[in-house]
């Protein structure tokens, strides 16, 4: 890991890291209390994980599960899922239409030496830069499964990697010194044996 580098973007009313239940920017998930159902810090060397639940209505709660485990403690892995708890009856065990959508906020601390790069699921290879504006990739144009911030001033590259199975489309947003890289699932209703999840991963690696 790289001393120094505040990656994740935070201001009081907007954490760096947030998730939604619904396609919609804020939508459910966002703001909940979130309780610690489980945690797992007690010995050194051993995995470490910390598992967070939040109930965004209808039944539904959205859980997510964050990682480091000991065989390669540089990297943060998050399980998020959002599941049917109590789906109300005459639903046929089905909830509302959801989707979970990963929506991490990073800072661009040189923004001019700053890009979003990956290779498509098509083999397509893609450099996207602030002025670009935002877009949207999916199908055969969507990430192969990695994707990276790339500061070429500092040498230093955050890959976040997920996997494609679970990812519908991903999203690049440009703001005003920093960027969205987002993960989308489907939209679809869940039910208990159904529910929906990204896993993912981020990991800060030098450049060369």
């Amino acid at each position: 890991m790289t001393i120094g580098t505040q990656w994740l973007h935070s201001r009081i009313e907007i954490d760096g890291y947030e998730e939604y239940s619904g396609s919609e920017y804020r939508s459910a998930g966002c703001s909940e209390e979130y309780k610690v159902i489980e945690r797992d810090f007690e010995h050194a060397g051993e995995d470490e994980s910390l598992i967070l639940e939040g109930d965004i209505g209808g039944g539904l709660v959205l859980q997510r599960q964050l990682s480091i485990r000991k065989d390669n403690p540089k990297i943060l892995h998050i399980d998020s899922s959002i599941i049917a708890q109590k789906v109300g009856a005459g639903s046929g065990g089905f909830s509302r239409l959801v989707c979970l959508r990963v929506h991490p906020s990073f800072n661009l601390l040189h923004p001019m030496k700053t890009f979003v790069s990956f290779t498509s699921v098509d083999g397509s290879k893609h450099e996207i830069r602030p002025d670009s504006g935002d877009r949207f990739y999916e199908g055969n144009l969507m990430p192969n499964g990695e994707w990276m911030l790339v500061d070429k001033y500092l040498g230093i590259r955050l890959v976040n990697r997920f996997n494609v199975n679970e990812v519908y489309k991903c999203f690049i947003h440009w703001g005003t010194g920093t960027v969205n890289l987002e993960l989308w699932s489907e939209d679809r209703p869940v039910s208990r044996q159904s529910p929906l999840r990204i896993s993912h991963q981020y990991e800060v690696r030098g450049t060369s």
